[in-house]
């Protein structure tokens, strides 16, 4: 679907779904813009790909690391990516395949992941959101510097998996470098809705989450009351209204 951070591919009755990430000159080596731990690295690159996989509803089932470092350096980074991984498969290391750059030296962190998974039957969760629904930010976008591993503003896998298990959410959509506003208004276009803002909107809405520090999602005011009781921090964007 055009705007969204997927594919999909029918299989069957079921969907293929594939997601992918990318980070460059952030890590420990002697180029890198941004100083970060390996793991760390590893930890962001595999929350957003997974964040944007299981928000399609789609269970993982591989991965697929392409790592532009040497093997050392990158069995570093793959210990963040299966601590991530490891909140959804509890073997990520036997659904993974790996390469790393084993013939020059490398002074920048280059690293990619692909996600696959699988959606069965008709449980896509994309473009389910509905006239009346609130659509609702969690997180706080923050970019380069500003992110933290532990930061309690991050969105999170867990909160994601607490969001996917409560009634009345629908669409899902982790914000990235194009922002908050960007993905409430693909939630809105999925569904075929108008998107109407609240008043008390602000430049927050524009900045660049970086690796999904942030997530939109649409639901039910009664969801809405649920979520807020459970998870912060909130930010309410604006309400679903038929297309003009």
């Amino acid at each position: 679907m055009a705007g969204r951070d997927y594919l999909a591919l029918p299989l069957g009755s079921d969907t293929l779904v594939i997601t992918c990430d990318s980070s460059a000159a952030i890590g420990s080596q002697v180029l890198d813009v941004v100083v970060a731990k390996p793991a760390v690295v590893g930890s962001f690159l595999a929350r957003v790909a997974l964040m944007e996989l299981i928000s399609t509803g789609a269970v993982l089932t591989a991965l697929s690391c392409t790592f532009c470092v040497g093997p050392a350096l990158a069995t570093e980074i793959l210990a963040g990516v299966y601590a991530e991984a490891k909140l959804l498969h509890h073997a990520p290391g036997d659904i993974t395949v790996v390469t790393t750059e084993k013939n020059m030296p490398t002074r920048q962190t280059g690293v990619g992941i692909t996600c696959v998974g699988l959606v069965r039957g008709s449980r896509l969760r994309v473009g389910q959101a509905q006239i009346g629904d609130l659509v609702v930010a969690l997180g706080v976008p923050k970019v380069g510097p500003e992110v933290a591993l532990e930061d309690p503003d991050n969105a999170t896998l867990p909160k994601l998996i607490e969001l996917l298990h409560t009634q009345g959410v629908r669409d899902i959509a982790p914000a990235g470098s194009k922002g908050i506003l960007y993905e409430a208004q693909v939630i809105a276009d999925s569904a075929n809705l108008r998107l109407a803002l609240e008043a008390i909107c602000t430049a927050t809405l524009h900045k660049s989450a970086g690796p999904a520090t942030a997530l939109v999602f649409a639901c039910t005011p009664a969801a809405y009351v649920l979520v807020a009781l459970r998870l912060q921090p909130l930010m309410l964007i604006g309400t679903l209204h038929a297309a003009l």
